[in-house]
């Protein structure tokens, strides 16, 4: 991956105001990965949205790892069934353009 794409877990804790520590329990539930380059460790960019997600459900609701767990499991689904939806609408419309 490009170096572009990644930034710092150091950085990213001090400008979102969470511990280093937050950030590897996260990644030890396998929340969020992280990449490993010259012994450093980042966050993929496109990632921020999703880690962002998470740090307002444990912090302003008060939701553990667990429940944040099974919280991204089903909005994890509900992004695959919006995505099947589409296609299966877009195939619909050819068949019956009227639609």
């Amino acid at each position: 991956m490009e170096t572009d794409q990644l930034i710092a877990i150091e950085v990213f804790c001090s400008n979102y105001e969470v511990e280093y520590a937050f950030v590897e329990s996260l990644q030890e539930h396998e929340l969020i990965e992280t990449v490993v380059v010259d012994n450093a460790r980042f966050l993929q960019i496109p990632q921020l949205n999703r880690i962002e997600r998470i740090i307002r459900l444990h912090h302003d609701l008060d939701i553990n790892l667990e429940g944040i767990e099974a919280i991204q499991d089903l909005l994890d689904r509900i992004d695959f069934l919006d995505r099947e939806i589409s296609s299966l609408r877009n195939r619909l419309r050819f068949y019956e353009p009227g639609l």
